[in-house]
């Protein structure tokens, strides 16, 4: 009754449907995606999409490395070949001012009844606005948190080992100086003990990324940088400002964990950084949100047999109250697509991202990274994914994202930047966050100063106007 409700409400909700039983028949969309769990959830069910609607939707999933160069060049043309469009929330400002995207702000305000708007975690939406304009809808919404071996946590031994060593209670860390301590109390060698019994493999303390390739130690790098207490740019200037104290603390901070890292930490990129959690060879990872649900599903995360995933809240330095660090993946629509295709492309956003949908998923399959209250909240998934408290609670202090129209600029040279710090071709933070920073000025210095400010001004999004 649930879905049959559902297709009513989508047929009336489409403007210029005139209440066909399949007001999209004929149409053919094709996605531009990847192999998150935002995707791969929804790639399987689509026809039941066609069902509804009569839309037929491919999904074409592709790396991450190289995949906002592919949007680009789809957006560029006019005859594109894919009309929706998986978005990172930091592509947001460089699609937003190349206008790459439609912005969906009148048809979410159409369909607020429909969406349930009022349902969708602020910080989330704002994720996917530039200048205020929504340009695409959250699929999967996510904070930076910590995840850990919550099985090796408990251990009576462990905690009494722990306490002896460091003096205080094995605990989930609240400040940077415990997660390091218990990054080094749980390295170990093959062969030695953890929870009472001989590990298999390696256990390594920490499990993060450091990888120059498409930015990914940036990815880790702005979180740390965020909870020291640091920013992105001038206010005043519209430029670069991650020459600071809390910048330089946060990059020697991530140079201090190497060592309770696994020994390949200079090519650890998000997949294979989240497979040393999943395969529980890593006692503990600050890391996305979007990837913790896979640590309690058997069928994607070997630790979830031998052991028992948890979550808290992301450390800060000395236990500060800093925002925490949110993100989205989202689904947006080429800006090239005609009117047909437009609203086709909103309905099939509309049902992949609706709460019956992502309630669905959360109750009969394994679950993907919520951006929705009525479900975070719901205390029997929380007891299923212990982390959507976590990643509700957290929200209350949150900012977004880094969003400026040179993102991809900015991560790319942070990244060789930073990885050259941790591998020691660098000799100190200050210098390697001094290049990087100078690299970024030297091509926003010949923008006007009103342009660098509207730039890195989070403008609130329209469609939480009232």
């Amino acid at each position: 009754m649930r879905t049959l409700a559902y297709a009513v409400a989508l047929c009336m909700a489409t403007a210029g449907a005139a209440m066909a039983e399949k007001p999209f028949e004929g149409v053919e969309l094709k996605m531009l995606g990847i192999g998150d769990t935002s995707v791969t959830r929804l790639a399987p069910i689509v026809g039941e999409f066609e069902a509804l609607t009569g839309a037929k939707v491919q999904i074409d999933m592709f790396p991450y490395p190289g995949l906002v160069d592919k949007i680009i060049i789809e957006a560029s043309s006019d005859s594109p070949s894919y009309q929706l469009l998986w978005v990172d929330s930091p592509w947001v400002g460089m699609l937003g001012e190349a206008g790459a995207l439609v912005d969906l702000t009148d048809l979410a305000r159409r369909d607020a009844a429909d969406i349930k708007l009022d349902d969708i975690i602020p910080i989330q939406l704002q994720e996917n606005t530039w200048q205020g304009q929504l340009l695409a809808f959250p699929a999967s919404g996510m904070t930076w948190l910590n995840q850990y071996r919550a099985d090796l946590f408990e251990n009576p031994g462990e905690q009494a080992a722990f306490k002896a060593k460091y003096g205080y209670d094995l605990a989930a860390p609240t400040t940077w100086d415990q997660y390091r301590d218990i990054a080094e109390f749980f390295t170990r060698k093959k062969g030695e003990n953890a929870g009472g019994k001989p590990l298999e493999n390696d256990l390594y303390g920490a499990s993060q990324s450091y990888s120059r390739v498409q930015g990914a130690i940036t990815h880790d790098y702005f979180p740390f940088m965020r909870s020291f207490g640091g920013d992105y740019w001038d206010p005043q200037t519209g430029l670069c400002a991650m020459t600071g104290e809390p910048h330089i603390k946060a990059a020697e901070y991530m140079k201090s964990l190497i060592p309770f890292n696994p020994p390949d930490y200079l090519g650890l990129m998000w997949d294979i950084q989240s497979g040393y959690m999943e395969r529980g060879e890593a006692a503990q990872a600050a890391y996305w949100s979007v990837r913790s649900v896979r640590l309690t599903n058997p069928a994607e995360a070997r630790l979830a047999e031998i052991g028992k995933a948890g979550f808290a809240a992301n450390p800060t330095d000395g236990g500060k109250p800093e925002p925490t660090y949110t993100g989205a993946l989202s689904f947006a629509i080429n800006a090239k697509v005609s009117d047909k295709e437009k609203e086709a492309a909103w309905a099939f956003i509309k049902w992949s991202t609706s709460e019956d949908l992502m309630r669905r998923f959360a109750t009969e399959g394994n679950g993907v990274s919520q951006f929705r209250k009525a479900i975070l909240a719901d205390p029997d998934l929380q007891q299923k994914y212990p982390y959507y408290k976590v990643l509700l609670d957290s929200q209350a202090n949150a900012k977004r994202r880094i969003f400026h129209p040179f993102y991809q600029d900015v991560e790319e040279t942070f990244g060789v930047e930073l990885n050259k710090f941790m591998a020691g071709e660098t000799a100190t933070a200050a210098e390697a966050l001094t290049t990087a920073c100078n690299a970024v000025n030297s091509r926003l210095k010949m923008f006007p100063v009103e342009t660098r400010l509207r730039w890195i001004n989070d403008v609130p999004a329209k469609v939480l106007a009232d």
